[in-house]
């Protein structure tokens, strides 16, 4: 099951965040420390109460919950590391305990809905929920961020600062 969920959210998220032909806007701060992870449910029109928000590299704008369903304080490790295809980052995120069952939860009642991955409060990916995702606390799960290599690097350093190598 790990695998799956892996391969879904580092697929869905690289492809949900190739490079577009929108305006190109300010680069966000990748070297901000601590790195602010958050998932967040998405609409593609505005709602009551939603939040709009730039796609970063693809010149959309995405509707967003203003409550991240899960953050920073659901996640207990990240790992960065770079692609093989020369572009971008993967993170290996494990979660708490209570983090493993926010995600099984929201996925659970969610199929269908889109989930924005923020970074740095910067939208990087908008993947629809599929199925339900369960990654426990052993394994990680992996989100796929597409930035150019200096910004993968300049994210990766940053991560590694957030949460230290063990």
């Amino acid at each position: 099951m790990r695998d799956v969920y892996s391969r879904w959210l580092v697929l869905l998220s690289l492809a949900a965040c190739s490079s577009g032909t929108g305006k190109a806007a300010a680069p966000p701060d990748w070297q901000r420390v601590p790195v602010a992870i958050e998932l967040r449910l998405a609409k593609g029109a505005p709602g009551p109460g939603l939040v709009s928000a730039a796609v970063y590299g693809q010149g959309k704008t995405v509707y967003l919950q203003p409550k991240a369903q899960l953050s920073n304080s659901d996640i207990a490790r990240v790992e960065a590391v770079q692609t093989r295809i020369g572009k971008g980052l993967i993170l290996h995120v494990w979660h708490t305990k209570a983090g493993a069952q926010r995600i099984a939860d929201l996925t659970a009642h969610h199929i269908g809905d889109s989930l924005a991955i923020l970074i740095n409060a910067v939208v990087v990916a908008v993947p629809m929920i599929q199925e339900t995702l369960n990654p426990g606390t052993k394994a990680p799960s992996d989100i796929g961020v597409p930035l150019e290599p200096k910004e993968a690097m300049q994210l990766e350093s940053a991560v590694s600062k957030t949460w230290p190598p063990r």
